[in-house]
């Protein structure tokens, strides 16, 4: 794992809140103070006192992926793999390209892997059409569906200015690009519904779910640390999750991390 922490980035911290707070220069130094704690207490090998430190930060919504990549390793060291795993992933939400947090969100799953007893079956995998629906970004697709749409109209336009003996493979062409078109569309649908039902990462190394909105209720089954879930509903403090396999139940809201 690469465990660098990220140093770089204090006057940039720093720099953006005074832009986008010209008039609180006090806050901007405090904020840049509390980077550099983190920082310090880091290589002390104090990662309790530095993730106090990130996390301050963090409740300031201070949005950075420099910020995200340090709380993951900092957790990480600590031992905390679902909160780490949580961090990696935002930084990944902030900088897709970030090579470092994608890496270390791998090794980090793999521990988690390592230390689960018992695996729910499929609990980490999507639905074969999730799958194919998320395997390009939301404006890549909507493009693919724009230029199949308008390349079935392009050639049925030809289609009725051409010679006979063209008409059946500008029809033919006309019929494949429009067949390719609907199912983009489909496809683009299904990818919005979607993007409007949040994910998140459960935190703890392993906790129970349950069939209601309270402690009382049945432990339907349990998951592990750096799991991924759908985001369903909330209730007071309880959050309605649903893995990719189907199954649903409640969890207390302090055991997800919100993406």
């Amino acid at each position: 794992m690469n465990a660098d922490i990220r140093r770089a980035g204090t006057w940039l911290l720093a720099g953006t809140l005074l832009l986008a707070l010209p008039a609180r220069e006090v806050r901007a130094d405090l904020l840049d103070e509390a980077w550099k704690r983190g920082n310090d207490a880091y290589f002390r090998g104090d990662f309790a006192g530095a993730i106090a430190a990130y996390e301050q930060l963090d409740r300031q919504n201070v949005v950075s992926s420099d910020l995200y990549y340090n709380l993951g390793v900092a957790h990480f060291r600590q031992g905390s793999l679902g909160r780490a795993i949580w961090s990696f992933e935002r930084t990944l939400a902030v900088d897709p390209d970030d090579e470092d947090a994608r890496f270390n969100l791998a090794q980090a799953r793999k521990l988690a892997e390592r230390r689960v007893l018992d695996k729910i079956e499929s609990a980490e995998r999507e639905a074969l059409w999730i799958r194919i629906a998320t395997l390009l970004t939301a404006s890549t697709e909507t493009w693919i569906f724009v230029g199949l749409y308008l390349g079935c109209f392009v050639l049925l336009f030809l289609r009725r200015r051409a010679a006979d003996d063209s008409r059946a493979a500008l029809t033919a062409g006309a019929a494949i690009l429009g067949t390719g078109a609907l199912l983009a569309g489909v496809l683009l649908l299904g990818r919005m519904n979607l993007d409007r039902i949040p994910f998140g990462i459960v935190l703890p190394d392993m906790v129970a779910v349950k069939e209601g909105a309270d402690a009382a209720y049945r432990t339907s089954f349990e998951v592990h640390a750096g799991l991924r879930v759908r985001l369903l509903d909330r209730d007071q403090d309880w959050v309605r999750v649903r893995l990719a396999n189907g199954l649903e139940g409640w969890l207390r809201a302090e055991d997800v991390g919100r993406l």
